[in-house]
């Protein structure tokens, strides 16, 4: 639709202010009579011929129009895109064309759209327009195809119980009941409800469901919660152990066949009993020794048994430094911990010709609550295991802490590495003059003392 001037003109862009040149008030113009003026009264003189005299205040109103049709204009739709622009005299015409500008729909809608979105009204948005259905291939009018869109039964719809297939419409309820793989079903043997694609793992684990007797018996199928009961009591034909098995017993029979055993054979089970009891008293006294080595000592006493002597001193000639080390053991419940190492081959100056001994000072627990430096008197005892005990001659070397020392200070996380004590605490010799080996084993004792003030 074209506006009329009177409608466009109120909605001018002008991209400079008009202001036309006023003749001078004394001038005279003169135009082709053609023209047709408007001439005010007695302003024609009569010594010129065939001509019209206009006054000032009429040309200037004509040369103003004139201005205002040359001014250079943008189109009324330039806020919607339209980028044309010139003079005012040409704005009538370019509206005819200007795809901004609203005309009436094509298929006669009843619309007014602009020319520029008119290919796509008629394509999508028209009423009238004539389309076909994507999913049945029918043609409808706009109107029509917008209603049936939401109807169509050959439309393809996801089932909404979230299976991933895609379903015409018209068999979407068929699809539902009896073929979708997330439709809920009820167990045909426990009754209840469960998704389609999981009854097989019900299946499986559900108790109602029937089973037949894994040993063929005569009972035939049963449920599958009944079937351990069945097995114990009633299935003729399935073995059984004895109750005495664990104890050694062998046999396997039906449930007839093992009462019969349990009553003849009261004897052989009771002796199968007796040697698990042997065996288990054995087991507890190897369990309270082994107990009894790992619960912490707090007398401040420690026996250390060396085993395997003769191996232990090939193994420390053989390679130089090796330290054995002894269990750790405190001076009280919250005492001090400490730690006895021997070197059986020597260690500094008793090297290669002496049994080297030393003790250690550990981390403890309740070292920030004990007076430091350690200051307790440590004595060394080399058991002599002869047969004879007042013939015994042990070796004993002792000392009392010098206070100075840094090996008696409080410990670091890292204990010092060889502690204090006697580098030639027994000669190779005297070993083997007196009987301190004995079964291939070595007894030392270390002795911490807090109310000695002298080492014996």
């Amino acid at each position: 639709m074209v506006r009329g001037i009177s409608q466009w003109t109120k909605t001018l862009s002008f991209p400079a202010r008009i202001s036309p040149q006023k003749p001078n008030k004394e001038s005279k113009f003169y135009v082709d009579p053609c023209m047709s003026p408007i001439l005010p009264p007695n302003s024609i003189n009569d010594n010129i011929d065939k001509t019209f005299v206009i006054t000032d205040e009429s040309y200037q109103e004509m040369e103003t129009k004139k201005a205002i049709m040359e001014s250079i204009v943008y189109c009324i739709h330039h806020k919607d895109g339209c980028k044309w622009s010139d003079e005012l005299r040409k704005l009538k015409a370019h509206l005819n064309t200007c795809k901004h500008d609203a005309i009436p729909c094509n298929n006669k809608c009843g619309a007014m759209i602009p020319r520029v979105l008119m290919e796509d009204h008629l394509k999508y948005t028209c009423s009238q327009r004539r389309a076909r259905c994507e999913s049945c291939s029918k043609e409808f009018t706009g109107q029509t195809l917008e209603k049936h869109i939401g109807s169509c039964g050959y439309e393809l719809l996801y089932c909404e119980n979230k299976c991933g297939m895609k379903v015409q419409r018209r068999h979407l309820d068929q699809h539902k009941l009896g073929e979708c793989v997330k439709r809920l079903v009820a167990c045909r043997y426990c009754n209840k409800e469960f998704v389609f694609d999981t009854l097989g793992t019900h299946h499986a684990k559900c108790g109602h469901f029937p089973v037949a007797c894994p040993h063929r018996c005569e009972t035939g199928v049963l449920p599958r919660e009944d079937l351990e009961i069945h097995l114990k009591n009633h299935c003729t034909t399935y073995l059984l152990s004895c109750n005495f098995k664990d104890a050694g017993c062998s046999f396997k029979g039906n449930r007839f066949a093992l009462d019969k055993h349990l009553e003849e054979s009261t004897k052989t089970h009771l002796s199968l009993m007796c040697n698990v009891v042997t065996k288990q008293q054995h087991q507890i006294a190897v369990l309270k020794s082994a107990m009894a080595k790992l619960s912490p000592n707090y007398t401040g006493t420690l026996i250390w048994k060396i085993s395997n002597y003769s191996s232990k001193m090939s193994e420390a000639k053989a390679k130089e430094g090796i330290e054995l080390i002894s269990p750790p053991f405190y001076t009280s419940q919250y005492g001090y911990k400490l730690q006895a190492s021997v070197f059986l081959n020597g260690n500094g100056t008793g090297e290669g010709s002496h049994i080297s001994i030393y003790i250690k000072i550990l981390p403890g627990e309740y070292d920030a609550l004990l007076r430091w430096p350690f200051s307790h008197s440590v004595s060394f005892t080399m058991f002599d295991q002869t047969t004879q005990p007042d013939k015994a001659c042990n070796i004993v070397e002792s000392f009392i802490p010098d206070p100075t020392w840094k090996n008696f200070q409080r410990p670091s996380r890292e204990p010092d590495s060889l502690g204090f004590g006697f580098p030639r605490f027994v000669s190779h010799e005297m070993i083997k003059k007196h009987h301190f080996i004995k079964d291939n084993a070595m007894f030392i004792r270390v002795k911490v003392d807090p109310s000695k003030i002298v080492a014996v």
